[in-house]
């Protein structure tokens, strides 16, 4: 065996171990941070792995919020607005896997099987239906995939900035980078990018998703780069433009209440893009419309509505959905459109 070859060799064993002690070093890490940093809910098995789910607040109307993607910690995210309804209703956020405080999984992101994993979830943390479904961004594909298969289960939906099934092919687009993620994904497993992300070097990005208390940070650092090394992150990601098909020509039970809230901001950022061809306040609308109580409302904000017009919000859906008022589908009275 010549030199260069031997040397060839050697710099690809000490590469391959050097990843291999940083890849060990990360799973240590994750698991300290675990014990470091306990849930405030209740972690309950669903189809093999610990889901997480936060309660809190007492009412006769039950509100489900879910998350929009890539937020590190969903049960910190939405603080803000839950602290603005937990006097009037209960309040449960159950943690899809690879988010917060739940376990990652490598199951297909497919929308059968998150809706299918978040209605097991609750239901074991002793949240039964009917539910208030509120869906932020990609949240709101889940709440019309939800609300069309299983219409007892919902009793009415609360959107923030909502997804748009024809956004799918948006996502469609990226499916050339694919490759690239994946790798991207891998390296991030075997190089120290948590430790990086955990150093407070995405902190400008990240402070934003601790729900207004910005000592959490630490929790919303480990939970970002759980999620950033996590092989479902991908999946998800390229599982959008086949979920968004699957509701595509899908409609809101016309018994189910629909409350639209929408950035004034993404409105604006929309017109501006001559690539898009698309009406985002209208097509709220349509939404809202075809129910017969629904509301489309615009708010004065960016995408993440909940972080920063959390007091309208939570006026809106206090003026929706009374909360003395049950919302239980079998007994809900109709109201005229508004």
């Amino acid at each position: 065996m010549n030199k260069k070859l031997k040397n060839a060799l050697a710099a690809t064993g000490a590469v391959a171990l050097l990843a291999a002690a940083t890849a060990a070093a990360n799973t240590i890490d994750e698991k300290k941070d675990r014990k470091r940093y306990p849930q405030s809910g209740r972690m309950v098995e669903v189809r093999g792995r610990n889901m997480h789910v936060f309660t809190c607040g007492s009412g006769s109307n039950t509100i489900v919020m879910l998350t929009g993607r890539g937020t590190p910690t969903p049960s910190l995210d939405f603080k803000p607005l839950i602290n603005r309804l937990a006097s009037k209703y209960r309040i449960a956020v159950p943690e899809p896997f690879g988010y917060g405080y739940s376990d990652k999984t490598s199951e297909p992101r497919t929308i059968q099987n998150i809706v299918g994993e978040l209605r097991e979830g609750l239901r074991k943390a002793g949240v039964f239906p009917p539910y208030v479904l509120l869906g932020h961004s990609l949240g709101g594909i889940l709440t019309l995939y939800w609300a069309s298969h299983y219409p007892r289960e919902v009793s009415a939906v609360v959107g923030i900035d909502t997804a748009l099934p024809a956004q799918g092919e948006k996502y469609a687009r990226s499916a050339v980078l694919k490759p690239i993620l994946k790798t991207a994904a891998f390296l991030s497993r075997v190089t120290p990018m948590r430790f990086i992300i955990k150093s407070g070097l995405m902190d400008s990005c990240l402070t934003p998703f601790t729900g207004g208390q910005e000592d959490l940070i630490p929790i919303v650092r480990s939970h970002a780069a759980n999620f950033k090394t996590s092989p479902g992150a991908i999946n998800e990601l390229f599982s959008v433009p086949k979920n968004c098909a699957e509701v595509s020509g899908l409609n809101y039970p016309s018994s189910c209440p629909v409350l639209m809230l929408v950035s004034s901001e993404s409105c604006d950022l929309i017109k501006s893009d001559p690539s898009v061809s698309l009406d985002w306040m209208g097509e709220h609308e349509k939404i809202a419309m075809h129910a017969h109580k629904g509301k489309c409302v615009l708010l004065e904000g960016g995408h993440y509505l909940h972080h920063t017009a959390s007091d309208a919000i939570a006026a809106e859906i206090s003026d929706f959905i009374p909360s003395d008022e049950c919302q239980a589908p079998s007994f809900r009275r109709i109201l005229g459109r508004r």
